[in-house]
């Protein structure tokens, strides 16, 4: 189901999604705020899903065991990092008044249209048939959208639109090869299983091999009548391969010759073992695009403002930690975290009522001396007589 490609793309792009994560054996936790913010939250739940995330992609990356905990938790730090730092782009795209709902809509049309839904209420009720949210699913875009629109307008376009024509040109002379259009080989093979008796499999090979070269038979007949692979019935034609693409035994054997040639037997190990011969039916040379093409310049301004943007957006990302108020709860302040809680002193609740009773006390106490010592008679006084003695 197309559906599930949205919500793996959107986590490879930086936001998660999926069920709460628990660990298997744990009793399901109630959602909980793991960090603030400024005014946001992080919830319990989005952390448990991002490490979730984590782990699967680490197992589809085929670790186990040791090595799959040991990376786990080598990158597991990083995680509420992320989700701090997503949260402060968007707070920033906010500030910036960047308004992201054309590309939010435009994605969930094309999603409607890649699985033939004619509008999207149909997509909403899909969605919700496998469990997906569509207003999650928003959230997610958006949060994706306005990084991304908050990344390229503060780091990236300051850096593009200062390189100088020299910076340019020096960058494209020492990467040539990274703006070449690569060479490409149109080739037919006939192949044949080794077997039993490999050393019989090679010399028959070898004399296929001859006949091709002296020209004494057609290639594409020998491949129909020799060749043990479903290729061999369209001739052996394999079609047009990038150089790059192709195997280091096939490349060095070909070496640079032109159309026409034909190599001695290779051994091959897939897709089963035996030997193949190979001919080059077309030959395209690597051609290398020159600065001047429009095409290759703004190539050459994108690699290098994103080589250079590496650096300066982690000087970005840290001016915005360092302007906002960050508060991670102390049970998920991971000692490798770039980002560190502000400290704050909070007091539990009964201690701040004892201490509030014994203000309340000391002021009654305050009060009642302070009254005590207004009634008082003034120094001199007899306590309602007179100075002479007299009533």
């Amino acid at each position: 189901m197309k559906v599930f490609c949205l919500l793996l793309s959107c986590v490879l792009l930086g936001v998660f999604s999926g069920a709460a994560y628990a660990q298997e054996g744990e009793a399901k936790q109630v959602d909980a705020v793991v960090a603030r913010v400024n005014t946001a939250i992080i919830l319990l739940s989005a952390y448990q899903r991002a490490q979730q995330e984590l782990l699967d992609d680490l197992k589809q990356r085929g670790l186990k065991d040791a090595e799959l905990e040991k990376q786990f938790n080598e990158i597991k730090p990083m995680i509420l990092d992320q989700l701090i730092d997503a949260e402060l782009l968007v707070q920033r795209g906010k500030e910036l008044s960047i308004d992201v709902e054309p590309q939010v809509n435009q994605q969930l049309l094309r999603i409607m249209k890649d699985n033939n839904l004619q509008s999207l209420e149909d997509l909403e009720v899909k969605m919700r048939e496998v469990g997906v949210d569509i207003g999650e699913v928003k959230r997610l875009l958006r949060t994706r959208f306005i990084s991304d629109a908050v990344k390229s307008r503060e780091v990236f376009s300051r850096i593009f639109f200062k390189l100088t024509e020299k910076e340019k040109r020096d960058y494209f002379e020492k990467h040539k090869d990274v703006f070449s259009v690569p060479g490409e080989l149109t080739l037919s093979r006939i192949f044949l299983n080794a077997g039993k008796d490999e050393a019989a499999t090679l010399a028959k090979a070898k004399d296929i091999a001859s006949q091709a070269k002296t020209g004494g038979a057609d290639f594409a007949a020998l491949a129909r009548r020799y060749s043990e692979e479903e290729l061999g019935k369209k001739g052996g034609v394999i079609g047009a391969i990038k150089i790059p693409d192709l195997s280091n035994e096939v490349r060095s054997a070909i070496g640079d010759g032109g159309k026409g040639t034909v190599t001695d037997p290779i051994k091959l190990e897939a897709p089963s073992p035996g030997y193949a011969i190979f001919r080059v039916d077309e030959r395209k040379e690597p051609e290398v695009k020159p600065y001047e093409d429009k095409e290759i310049q703004e190539e050459v301004g994108q690699r290098l403002t994103y080589e250079r943007g590496a650096v300066e957006m982690d000087k970005y990302i840290e001016k915005l930690r360092g302007d906002a108020f960050i508060e991670v709860d102390p049970r998920y302040q991971l000692a490798n975290s770039k980002i560190k809680s502000a400290q704050i002193k909070r007091t539990p609740y009964t201690q701040e009522k004892d201490k509030k009773k014994k203000d309340d006390d000391k002021k009654k106490q305050e009060t009642e001396k302070s009254t005590k010592n207004d009634t008082k008679p003034a120094p001199g006084s007899t306590g309602g007589q007179s100075a002479s003695g007299k009533p």
